[in-house]
Parts: C-alpha cells; sequence; structure tokens
C-alpha cells in the first residue's frame, strides 16, 4: 500500500536566504526542514506528501518551490495566495502554471477586516480554481462551515477539502454540535475532510482514542473516499512523533476496512491531487 501524507508543513532554519513572514518574524519551536521530514516519512514507510504553504513565510514561496522542484517523486505542493490582493486571482494562475501547484490554501484569518468567507473574493478563488482545474483547502473553525456551505452550493464543480476536521472537538459530536455539521455538509459530492489534527480536536493523550468516533462517522457519511489522512507536520512530531501519528490511524483504529483504510490513507489524495510517491 503506497501511504501519502495529505498535510504538513515544512520551512528552513536558513531565515537569510528564506526571510520569514513580517507577521510571524520568528519560527516555531522544531526542526521543519524537507530533509527532517524525509528522514521522518522513510522511517514511517510513508511515500509521498501534499506540502501546504507554511504562514511562516506568507505568500514567499521560494521555499516550497524548490522543495517540489527538488524532489517531484515526493511532493506535491498546496500553494497559500493573499485575500487582499486584487490580482490574487492571476498570482494562483502562474503558481499553478509555472511553478507546478496543485491546490490552494483558504485562511479566512487573512481577509480584509470587515470581509468574511463567504464573499466576491472568496467567489474569485473559486472561479480560477475550477478555470485551474485544482483542489481547494480550507483552514477553518466551525464558525465557517456556513460560509463554505454557501460557497459549494455556488460552485459545485469545485473540489474542496475542510482541513483537521474542521477543528471540531471530540468530547462533543452531539445532535447540535458543529460536528453534525459538517457531516450534512456531505451532501456535497466534492467536499472532502482531512483527518488530521487528531492532538487539537482530542482532549485525551495519544492515540487519541475519544477522535476515532468522529473517523468513524465521517466514514458512514461521506465514505472513505472522501477522507485523507496527514499529520500535520512538524507539530506531530512534539505532539507523540510522526511514525505515531500514522499508526494512530493505521494501527490504534480498528473497525476499518483494509480497502478503506488504502483511501484514507493515500488513494484519495491521488484522486484529487494526482499520482505522486516513489515508496510503498
Amino acid at each position: 500500500m503506497k501511504i501519502i501524507d495529505s498535510h504538513l508543513h515544512v520551512w528552513s532554519n536558513d531565515t537569510n536566504r528564506y526571510p520569514l513572514n513580517p507577521e510571524r518574524p520568528t519560527l516555531p519551536e522544531g526542526n521543519a526542514t524537507a530533509e527532517f521530514l524525509l528522514e521522518c516519512m522513510d522511517e514511517a514507510g510513508v511515500a509521498g506528501a501534499l506540502i501546504v504553504q507554511p504562514i511562516v513565510y506568507g505568500f514567499d514561496h521560494k521555499y516550497v518551490t524548490e522543495c517540489l522542484r527538488k524532489w517531484p517523486d515526493r511532493f506535491v505542493g498546496m500553494c497559500l495566495i493573499n485575500p487582499k490582493d486584487p490580482n490574487a486571482p492571476a498570482e494562483l494562475e502562474r503558481l499553478v502554471k509555472e511553478e507546478g501547484y496543485r491546490g490552494v490554501r483558504v485562511n479566512p484569518g487573512l481577509f480584509p477586516q470587515g470581509i468574511g468567507l463567504d464573499s466576491d473574493i472568496s467567489d474569485r478563488i473559486f472561479e480560477k480554481s475550477e478555470e485551474l482545474n485544482i483542489a481547494i483547502g480550507f483552514l477553518i473553525n466551525p464558525e465557517h462551515f456556513d460560509a463554505v456551505d454557501a460557497l459549494m452550493t455556488r460552485h459545485p464543480e469545485v473540489q474542496v477539502i475542510i482541513d483537521h476536521f474542521g477543528r471540531c472537538k471530540a468530547e462533543d459530536i452531539s445532535a447540535n454540535s458543529p460536528f453534525q455539521k459538517l457531516l450534512s455538509m456531505a451532501r456535497h459530492a466534492k467536499l472532502h475532510i482531512k483527518i488530521s489534527g487528531f492532538p487539537v480536536s482530542s482532549s485525551q493523550d495519544w492515540p487519541y482514542r475519544d477522535v476515532q468516533p468522529m473517523v468513524h462517522r465521517l466514514i458512514e457519511t461521506y465514505g472513505a473516499r472522501r477522507l485523507m489522512w496527514g499529520t500535520d507536520f512538524p507539530f506531530i512530531v512534539k505532539q507523540c512523533g510522526y511514525t505515531r501519528g500514522l499508526t494512530l490511524l493505521s494501527q490504534e483504529t480498528p473497525g476499518i476496512s483494509s480497502e478503506d483504510m488504502e483511501w484514507l490513507l493515500g488513494k484519495t489524495v491521488q484522486k484529487v491531487f494526482g499520482t505522486f510517491g516513489s515508496r510503498g
């Protein structure tokens, strides 16, 4: 089985060659270089990964682009564009056509003050993404579910991914919880969910067993072909270790068929972003 990590970030320790985002002038703790990531992936038997442009570089994609070009058999990329920039759709097209990115991340925290996610800005991103045939990944909280719901209703042909369980909490998946809203959005046939960020959704220690009911409900509602596992490296290293970020699903979550596990661990992300990964 080829295993693909659908969600992680990388950055260099060389802040002279790769300047940091002025709004995030300090690197988070820990090693996040691509070389260290590859060591972790090789140890865990992970063939490839989707690198999401990290906020530490803002909209400067130099480091991630270099990684994509240096290891094209291991990595594909999801870029980040500036929603405050009226030329954002044109920049997205450049990043896709010239630098090879296969998706774009949308973060409502970067939008102009007073403008919500359900806006003309997002509509333009959706229109350009449909034209380019790329996926949109959302870093959102439950308060943004209604906006994504509305956007997908207007743009039903765009592949959309919600990261990290939509930041739903495992401690509350009751009838009136935000998690139920996430389940109801499965009616959008091109909506996918990343089962990533287990430590953040959980109130327990590894293997975060309180998250397992969420995983099973998502499989029941969306089907494994619309779900994709990710570690959220480098943060997972400190939280529990990279390999245990895989085995928490592959070995510690019971009741998942071998066929579904193949989709969760690699086939879904390749369905959306294309085939890649040199191991497995």
